[in-house]
């Protein structure tokens, strides 16, 4: 039994360490402005459902942009609040600023309404309850200097003021961190639609999100993975930490579940290399709680139990505080050591409950591979 755990603590280390690597690449090197007057039009695409509390922030920050030549759409997908009057309120008389209506149900329904709008020759978005900063628009426009990239994401943190807070913000890092790794390696894993950026022309040309729209989640990365297809090369992490955005955490664990289990509850659908890294997580966590609870029941030496936690904290210390420092994080000692000993039991849950249980996100009741229209 001892063996099985050294030899998956010995796993886990080795692709901690690549991760580390791919990292390193994908951050470490700075985009070469080649050409000064890159100056494309950018329609900015957020698509909002009962944010009346927090769209206001994201409206200013983009309000104060440095880059010129971008307009913003906002979708209201079917708000039950007074998102629309509070948009409408905000955008009066800012000709770069539209409000429109989602033409369908769910968030694919309301980017496709957007990008179908835009007259921009890049599409870029992110969600009401994030904020930018001033050159974030300009900081993302120099990736597609290269006429082989078709899609850029960024990086997105998670701030706030509570423990519970800092849980999720470490926690979010975490799966940041492993999607810019495995661009730095060659083969882009995951990306977040909070932060993300195209061209317009690749969206068309793949029909959008067709093919995926009985999937309430994935409007990211789905619409990666067909870019990718076409274009094996085309997707990069956007190594400037100016384009970091910043959202907000989940305000209670009931919600914050249900977050998981909506992100979670596409991995059926995910790539192979993907789909073997999410099981190959979820075995090594499996394999962590064994080893809590076998070193608590005496069947494994404490002291040894120990060593072998030790040394899987440290290579996830050791990855992360890179990420952190990147993403303009503080680090936080109690959250990192409490997520070594919960965050087993939180995987293995997510991974059971995805599979099985309905979820509840913006109103709506949705179940793996369906969306209401509640």
């Amino acid at each position: 039994m001892l063996t099985v755990f050294v030899l998956s603590i010995a796993l886990y280390a080795t692709l901690v360490v690549l991760l580390s690597i791919g990292w390193r690449k994908a951050t470490g090197t700075p985009v070469l402005h080649t050409s000064i007057d890159l100056k494309p039009y950018v329609s900015v695409i957020i698509a909002a459902r009962d944010e009346e509390d927090q769209i206001v922030g994201i409206l200013h920050d983009l309000k104060q942009q440095s880059y010129e030549a971008f307009e913003v759409i906002i979708i209201d997908d079917h708000s039950q609040d007074a998102t629309r009057t509070v948009v409408a309120d905000l955008i009066q008389g800012d000709t770069r600023f539209a409000l429109l209506q989602a033409r369908g149900c769910g968030k694919k329904s309301a980017i496709a309404t957007g990008v179908e709008a835009a007259k921009g020759s890049i599409i870029m978005t992110t969600d009401a309850d994030c904020r930018v900063n001033a050159g974030w628009i300009e900081a993302t426009i120099p990736c597609f200097q290269m006429n082989n990239t078709v899609m850029v994401f960024g990086g997105v943190s998670m701030y706030g003021p509570t423990f519970f807070d800092s849980l999720q913000s470490v926690e979010f890092a975490s799966v940041i961190g492993v999607g810019a790794a495995t661009a730095g390696l060659g083969h882009v894993t995951m990306c977040n639609g909070a932060n993300l950026a195209y061209r317009k022309s690749v969206f068309v040309e793949v029909n959008g999100y067709e093919g995926n729209l009985d999937v309430p989640s994935g409007d990211d990365e789905f619409l990666m993975r067909k870019l990718l297809i076409r274009y094996p090369k085309g997707v990069q992490f956007a190594a400037d930490p100016k384009t970091v955005v910043v959202t907000t955490p989940n305000k209670d664990l009931n919600q914050f579940v249900h977050q998981r289990i909506r992100w979670a509850s596409k991995w059926t659908r995910a790539e192979p290399i993907s789909m073997f890294l999410a099981l190959f997580v979820f075995s090594f966590q499996l394999t962590m709680l064994a080893l809590l609870l076998f070193a608590v029941a005496g069947i494994i030496d404490p002291v040894t139990a120990a060593v072998l936690y030790t040394t899987k904290m440290g290579a996830e210390f050791f990855f992360l505080r890179m990420v952190i420092h990147f993403l303009r994080l503080r680090w936080n000692w109690k959250a990192f050591f409490f997520l070594q000993v919960v965050y087993p039991f939180y995987i293995v849950a997510i991974a059971v409950l995805c599979n099985f249980r309905t979820y509840h996100w913006k109103g709506r009741k949705l179940k793996a591979l369906t969306v209401s229209s509640n």
